[in-house]
């Protein structure tokens, strides 16, 4: 395992990565919202993550670069 997986693996975003490529794999909103908010993501930023995975037209991998573009991992 590289340096860079293993800080993705123990980061935020890797975290908040993880949380989304599980919900591709077996859909609960709920846990999702409770995964983000557990990983350290504020309420606001639950909520705008929720919003993007629940358009349905977006890949994780979009998701995650919109998350960046708004600074959600500093």
């Amino acid at each position: 395992m590289s340096t860079t997986e293993l800080m993705l693996k123990t980061s935020l975003e890797g975290r908040v990565l993880r949380t989304l490529q599980t919900h591709f794999r077996r859909p609960n909103i709920v846990l999702v919202k409770e995964s983000l908010a557990a990983n350290g993501l504020n309420p606001e930023q639950v909520e705008e993550t929720l919003r993007l995975l629940q358009e349905d037209v977006l890949t994780v991998s979009e998701i995650m670069s919109q998350l960046r573009e708004k600074g959600f991992f500093g």
